[in-house]
């Protein structure tokens, strides 16, 4: 929870930042400033080649410490034993019955079977064939592990919609009225959970509940005047983290933990490659300018701006996801609503307004019971004790040895 809170706390920096870039600044170049921001995840990629070390390497390892005869060994395949089997005499060599011919020599009526290994007996068979003309066959397939390609074809574009999308609405909207549209995300949350149920985050009347209250709040403060345009990617951001979070809390319990700095660092890389034609791209068709380009400037305000937002307030906010659940962690963004009125009063000089401070009641109260409910379903139970005596473990261990 701490950290989660920690998140919000940059995240509202990071954006009361990007606000003045737009407003103040007037440098209105949301796709850049995406760009820039996701383009610095790269980081995450130098980080994870120097301190994390690939599964094959301690293979490569082991293999050195082998002596020779033990490699020797290691690489020639044997016969498995696959049993026994009654002799039966092809018809081709049955030897004519009539002719009464004295043997010395006894057969056993069974044989021993065994397989070769599919990789020698398919060259065995491959020798045994006549010869025909080669086949060329240009097809290839490329083989990625899978948290990799979930990053590849899923994780990074949804992270780079909302990050795009969320970095357009400031545009044409406030701080806080966006973190209000983007706290409906709990709600697509909760829809997501039921679409895609685990044992540990499915759908009760509790959660429910919590729900219901951090929509009310958030009812109460949509007074305030937003654009439609700024409202649209408001919603798309949301909707867009939701089914991200919801995705990869799933990925963690089906398939375990994820490389956080491997995940960003492919993000990374993938928006240097794909976002740079598309800045010229979006120039020629006059979607978002890149000429005159920016100021050393504003390209430092970007990138405190990332740092903040970014480098650090993102990556301690997956940490946090992935040690809770998703839709606390979704809740959690609801938190930057009390912080950014805040922040506007402090940096912009507009004080919230009564409405808006009764709203932030309800809403920290469903964070703070959506906490509560993820502590308890994290909090471990108290091992139930048995005694056995030594005898009973003995021939415990005895009945294991034999299965």
């Amino acid at each position: 929870m701490i950290l989660l809170l920690l998140v919000n706390v940059l995240w509202v920096l990071s954006s009361e930042l990007t606000r003045f870039i737009f407003i103040d600044e007037n440098f209105k170049r949301p796709f850049f400033t995406a760009y820039v921001k996701t383009c610095m995840l790269t980081v995450y990629m130098v980080r994870y080649l120097v301190f994390e070390k690939p599964e094959q390497h301690v293979y490569k390892v082991l293999e050195n410490e082998l002596s020779d005869c033990e490699s020797i060994d290691m690489g020639a395949h044997s016969l498995t034993m696959e049993g026994f089997e009654t002799m039966t005499s092809d018809s081709e060599n049955d030897i004519d019955r009539t002719e009464v011919v004295s043997r010395s020599v006894r057969f056993a009526e069974h044989r021993e079977i065994r397989r070769m290994p599919a990789i020698e007996a398919d060259e065995a068979r491959q020798a045994r064939q006549p010869y025909t003309p080669p086949i060329f066959d240009c097809n290839f397939s490329i083989n990625l592990p899978r948290n990799i390609k979930y990053t590849i074809f899923f994780f990074a574009p949804m992270w780079l919609i909302c990050t795009f999308t969320y970095q357009t609405a400031l545009v044409f909207t406030s701080v806080s009225a966006l973190n209000l549209i983007s706290s409906s995300s709990s709600l697509f949350v909760l829809v997501f959970s039921v679409c895609f149920p685990s044992n540990g985050s499915n759908f009760t009347l509790l959660k429910g509940f919590l729900v219901a209250l951090n929509l009310g709040g958030v009812y109460l403060v949509s007074q305030s005047s937003s654009s439609l345009r700024g409202t649209i990617f408001a919603q798309v951001a949301a909707i867009s983290y939701a089914l991200y979070i919801t995705l990869y809390t799933r990925y963690q319990e089906k398939h375990g933990e994820i490389s956080i700095n491997l995940m960003f660092g492919t993000i990374g890389v993938m928006a240097a490659f794909g976002g740079t034609p598309l800045l010229y791209i979006f120039d020629v068709l006059n979607v978002e300018k890149l000429h005159p380009l920016p100021t050393s400037e504003e390209v430092g305000m970007v990138v405190i701006s990332a740092v903040f937002g970014t480098l650090l307030g993102d990556y301690l906010w997956l940490t946090a996801a992935g040690l809770t659940d998703s839709l606390l962690a979704s809740l959690s963004l609801t938190l930057a609503i009390p912080l950014s009125f805040l922040a506007d009063a402090i940096i912009r000089g507009n004080p919230p307004t009564a409405i808006q401070l009764l709203a932030a009641i309800p809403i920290t109260v469903s964070f703070v019971g959506a906490a509560l409910v993820g502590h308890k379903r994290t909090s471990p139970q108290a091992p139930e004790t048995r005694h056995s005596s030594d005898e009973e473990d003995s021939a415990a261990l005895l009945d294991n040895d034999e299965s």
